[in-house]
């Protein structure tokens, strides 16, 4: 049985949620991802819920599959994918992001380039997917949750700059497509 996962820290800053987010990635944590993506509590008042909003390269590769892609659908690709026989590498941001102030109770965050490289136990292959997202942060008592995520557009790979990587809205679109 593999150990728990670790305890996430409070998640009282959008920087501090994008770190868990970076943690529950690479532990593999689907509880702590539930945790960073929306309250139960809003979802129970049917008040604004996570949403997706592939780039258009998975958009067009998927089409269809993101209409409505909402908490429900992210939770099952999510769920899926960590059962699939994988290991990840997840740099949710990179190092020279700047951040914006956290004031208010809604926060956007334009520009974030997310780095992941997947490691598929069954054939060795290692799919990395890189693209710059907009992130909203929204706050609920004390506690910061992502509430929409919108992909942009796939980025260079910095071991191969000539090569454009795929946004995870590809990944997304492959294990809902199944």
């Amino acid at each position: 049985t593999p150990p728990p996962p670790p305890e996430l820290p409070f998640a009282g800053t959008p920087d501090q949620l994008m770190k868990n987010f970076q943690t529950v990635y690479e532990e593999m944590d689907i509880d702590g991802y539930r945790q960073v993506i929306d309250s139960e509590f809003r979802i129970y008042l049917s008040q604004d819920v996570f949403v997706y909003e592939p780039d258009s390269d998975a958009q067009n590769q998927f089409p269809g599959v993101f209409d409505g892609w909402f908490r429900p659908q992210e939770v099952s690709f999510i769920n899926n994918f960590y059962n699939s026989g994988v290991t990840i590498e997840a740099k949710m941001r990179d190092d020279d992001f700047v951040l914006p102030g956290d004031s208010g109770t809604q926060v956007t965050w334009e520009g974030v380039i997310y780095d992941l490289i997947v490691t598929n136990a069954n054939d060795g292959s290692t799919p990395r997917y890189r693209a710059s997202a907009i992130i909203t942060f929204s706050l609920e008592g004390n506690f910061w949750y992502i509430t929409r995520w919108r992909d942009q557009q796939g980025e260079s790979n910095p071991d191969n700059p000539g090569q454009l990587l795929s946004s995870m809205g590809v990944l997304r679109g492959t294990f809902a497509s199944k």
